[in-house]
């Protein structure tokens, strides 16, 4: 098979291993929770570091980085699904300052909270 200059090298993810499925559950269920490292190594008996590759080679970012995501797509709905002022939504979601909240955001779904609501009004009233 022929590689191109720059083109990603194909990614073979490990099987899920218990310790990253328990993680991902716990960031599920309870995203607002202000999760340390540390703390989801300690929930499935991993030392942070190791916590970190298992989880890594499981979902492909890391746990902090999934964590991210979680709360993007919550926001997300909350924002499609509710009249909540925004800053109402992040706070739900754990994030309290609306301007990092804003661009972590934007960096999940590439528009910001406010665009995004804006976007989905339009969307329903055509």
């Amino acid at each position: 098979r022929a590689a191109y200059p720059g083109s990603p090298l194909p990614r073979q993810l490990a099987p899920l291993r218990a310790e990253a499925r328990a993680v991902v559950e716990l960031l599920r269920g309870a995203p607002a929770q202000r999760w340390t490292l540390g703390a989801l190594a300690d929930a499935v008996h991993l030392s942070p570091s190791q916590l970190g590759r298992v989880f890594v080679d499981a979902y492909g970012k890391s746990p902090m980085a999934y964590l991210m995501t979680v709360r993007a797509e919550h926001l997300a709905r909350l924002l499609r699904e509710t009249d909540l002022p925004i800053e109402a939504a992040m706070r739900e979601v754990g994030w309290n300052s609306r301007g990092h909240a804003a661009r972590l955001f934007r960096q999940a779904v590439g528009v910001t909270p406010a665009r995004y609501r804006e976007l989905v009004r339009e969307r329903a009233v055509a």
